[in-house]
């Protein structure tokens, strides 16, 4: 494990120098903790995957033909919640699990196993302790640096969003435009493998949105660590 002390939380920062250093250590540590969190990564883009594709085939042309979605929509549901638990995990095994070393001995390691981090015991005290270091950021005065860099991670995540999922937004956009169509009366011509070419789409953009939200967390581990100036 290489140390760099100008990435170490226990300094004094800048705002500026909070959002710079946060996307620094995640931009030098990503081999390891695309390693680190790969297995969980592809099963978060299947979910994603595999929601928006029964979205797009099974629920919205019964919300257009204004049909019952009673079974539809309890799978949907279904679905969201097995993608906030693979979010969670995701999110302490790529993120919060390596900010943590990091935050004990300056420097992030490889993992020691093939298919990656799985740090449950982490998982499940910090569900808990996330909330006290957000209740400790507060009264510290830290809250409306928290809220800015936010702010900022927000603007970072919808311009990478963009530029990265532009063949899921237009993919989007096809599919409701034909449904639209569909509804009106018109003759639409969508291929009949379209279940196929959605289901690829949004499961590669998927992963690829999954570490794009994962970068977030750094700026932030920076604004909630580190002192300020």
């Amino acid at each position: 494990m290489e140390k760099d002390n100008n990435l170490s939380a226990h300094r004094t920062r800048s705002f500026q120098a909070i959002i710079r250093d946060g996307y620094r250590l995640y931009a030098q540590n990503f081999g390891k903790l695309l390693r680190s969190s790969w297995v969980q990564a592809i099963a978060y883009a299947l979910v994603v995957g595999f929601s928006m594709t029964y979205f797009f085939t099974a629920l919205l042309p019964k919300m257009a033909a204004h049909q019952g979605l009673m079974p539809e929509l309890a799978l949907w549901g279904g679905t969201f919640v097995a993608f906030i638990i693979i979010a969670i995990i995701f999110a302490f095994a790529g993120g919060i699990a390596p900010l943590h070393e990091h935050w004990q001995t300056d420097a992030i390691s490889k993992p020691r196993r093939w298919w990656g981090n799985w740090p449950w015991k982490l998982t499940l005290r910090g569900l808990t302790v996330l909330p006290r270091m957000l209740w400790t950021a507060i009264r510290q005065g830290r809250i409306w640096t928290l809220i800015a860099v936010v702010l900022v991670m927000l603007l970072v995540v919808l311009v990478a969003t963009v530029i990265f999922q532009l063949p899921a937004l237009i993919l989007a956009t096809a599919n409701v435009q034909a449904q639209a169509g569909l509804a009106a009366g018109d003759a639409v011509d969508m291929p009949e493998n379209i279940w196929l070419l959605n289901f690829a789409t949004f499961t590669a953009c998927g992963l690829i949105q999954a570490y794009i939200h994962l970068s977030t967390l750094f700026p932030i581990y920076y604004a909630m660590k580190s002192d300020r100036r």
